[in-house]
């Protein structure tokens, strides 16, 4: 029996699931949004009711229960739409909750992989939709079904009637296509230039230090100002086009609440009908038009919120498609296997790495050394994890590297990069990860890189705030407590980008020793470096220049072949 061989049907996304499952509360908004509608009659057959029986009549009687009865439908009517909203607002406060954490970790899958910044706007594609359910906007999408019943009660009225409300509702949709398509491009360069300007504006930040000593201060708040001035320019446009749409908008009403109530003038005139129908056209004209007047100014927010879930949809599918190739178990005993990895910048299409090939077994460790340039950063982050390669294959107990978060990275690899960003406040979620669930496997990693000591002498021990990034800390003890986690939990490879680039005699004795206990553990770790006095802990050297492996063997063998300096003959 032969197949059809089409890619498998996509399951739903956590976010279309999600909204699935409101779909019940969303129905029970639109009965909210029918009853309310339905009221809005109420003062059109209140005027009616006047002229046919109250005035003919004169019963007081008649006027004070038919005033409490109408009285009454309004009330009913306000607190319907009371009701809606709040209903809109808790479906949002519901979808928040449940699709946070979801969200959160997509998110952060999708910016270690593909774009930081599309996942930065993921997250806020949550936000923007909880905001949109909160808003007016909402309840107006409910409100839009009912125009074409408003228009074709005037038209039951009379066909003039409904004509004139139906010639001003085109006029006015037309009114809102010509709002959006004169406001895209603007508001969109001010969006681009504004994000460049608060980007911009935060690396400065960061860098302030470094600014101020090089007195960079006025160029740097130039470029932030330049951006910011452009965006606002953008904004100001798009916001002057809107305000001409929106006043001619209005021109519009205006001119159709008179045309309307001319016609039935006219019309009693010709026709001595009731003249309770001038006012309740214009009656049934407003309600008519107002949602569609509401579109022009809920169009934006409308957009935006369509934007927003199709962007964080697509990214959950993207999230979930690169989840569910990977099934392969891990098998750690098998150790790390390069085959011919290499790696393309994609923003210049540089060949950063080439045809890297190494294998390594439990308990080795191999220091990568080379020049500058040479690849062996790169090379390391794609050891870690942190980066997939572009061609080749990295793989860890039989599994893509890069899939290993999907198997509990966090417990395979253990990764110390050249800059340390020390996540977590107190020392004890420095070193555990942000998990804190197992204390005890926090005081084995510091145990193992010499640090239980010195931490336990702190007044606070464990608890001691290191402040944002360890903002609080010297380099070399940023370095330390980034080597602490990454052996927290004993991993199967622990990979140290030029680990002792800060450290004074004592603090590389240390950490020498904490690599003979890693490799007493049965970890493979790789050291990245530029020193040579680590080479002596190491049984494996790998020797890289220009993007390739040009030596990989034991250490006694590529240090007496490549590594020793010629001998001197006599003169």
């Amino acid at each position: 029996m032969t197949t059809n061989p089409k890619r498998a049907e996509q399951p739903p996304t956590h976010l279309a699931t999600a909204i699935r499952a409101s779909a019940g509360a969303f129905c029970l908004v639109f009965l909210y949004s029918c009853g309310y509608n339905l009221f809005l009659l109420a003062p059109s057959i209140y005027l009616l009711q006047i002229y046919d029986r109250v005035l003919s009549s004169r019963s007081l009687d008649t006027l004070i229960m038919l005033t409490l009865i109408i009285a009454a439908a309004v009330v009913v009517g306000s607190l319907l739409d009371i009701v809606r909203r709040a209903a809109l607002s808790r479906i949002g406060s519901w979808l928040d909750h449940r699709l946070r954490p979801v969200v959160l970790t997509a998110c952060f899958e999708y910016g270690a992989r593909t774009d930081a910044g599309l996942a930065n706007e993921g997250y806020r594609d949550l936000s923007t939709l909880r905001q949109f359910l909160d808003s007016p906007a909402a309840s107006l999408l409910f409100d839009i079904p009912w125009a074409p019943v408003f228009l074709l009660l005037l038209f039951l009225v009379d066909p003039v009637l409904g004509t004139i409300g139906l010639v001003s509702a085109i006029a006015l949709l037309l009114l809102a296509v010509l709002t959006e398509f004169s406001t895209r491009q603007p508001l969109a360069q001010a969006n681009a230039t504004l994000a460049r300007s608060q980007m911009r504006f935060a690396n400065a930040l960061r860098y302030i230090q470094v600014i101020r000593a090089m007195n960079m201060q006025n160029g740097a708040a130039q470029l932030v100002y330049r951006d910011a001035e452009t965006a606002r320019h953008a904004q100001d446009d798009a916001m002057h086009r809107s305000e001409i749409v929106l006043g001619l908008s209005k021109s519009v009403r205006m001119l159709a609440q008179i045309l309307m109530m001319g016609a039935a003038t006219w019309l009693v005139l010709e026709e001595s009908g009731n003249p309770g129908i001038i006012f309740v056209s214009s009656l049934l004209l407003g309600r008519g038009l107002a949602p569609v007047e509401g579109a022009i100014g809920a169009w934006r927010a409308v957009a935006f919120a369509c934007t927003a879930f199709n962007r964080l949809n697509r990214l959950l599918i993207a999230v979930a498609s690169q989840a569910n190739r990977r099934t392969v178990p891990m098998h750690e005993a098998s150790g790390l296997l390069l085959d011919g990895v290499g790696y393309v910048l994609a923003s210049d299409n540089r060949q950063i790495l080439s045809g890297v090939s190494m294998r390594l077994v439990p308990g080795d460790c191999v220091a990568l050394i080379g020049p500058s340039g040479s690849g062996k950063s790169t090379l390391g982050r794609i050891i870690a994890g942190v980066q997939p390669a572009t061609s080749g294959c990295a793989l860890l107990g039989g599994v893509d590297i890069s899939a290993l978060p999907f198997f509990g990275g966090t417990r395979h690899v253990g990764y110390l990069p050249q800059d340390i960003e020390l996540i977590g406040g107190a020392i004890k979620d420095v070193i555990g990860r942000l998990d804190g669930t197992d204390f005890g496997k926090v005081v084995q990693a510091a145990k193992l890189v010499g640090l239980h000591e010195s931490i336990i002498r702190l007044p606070r021990g464990y608890d001691t705030d290191v402040g944002d990034g360890g903002a609080l800390l010297l380099r070399a003890e940023r370095q330390q407590l980034g080597l602490a986690r990454a052996v927290y939990g004993n991993p199967a490879l622990v990979v140290l980008d030029d680990p002792n680039s800060s450290l004074d005699y004592e603090g590389e004795r240390r950490l020498f020793t904490a690599i003979a206990r890693m490799r007493s553990l049965r970890m493979m770790v790789v050291v990245i470096t530029h020193r040579m006095g680590i080479l002596p802990i190491t049984n494996k050297i790998a020797i890289m220049r220009n993007g390739t492996i040009e030596a990989f063997g034991d250490s006694d063998h590529i240090f007496d072949t490549y590594l020793q300096p010629p001998a001197r003959t006599g003169s």
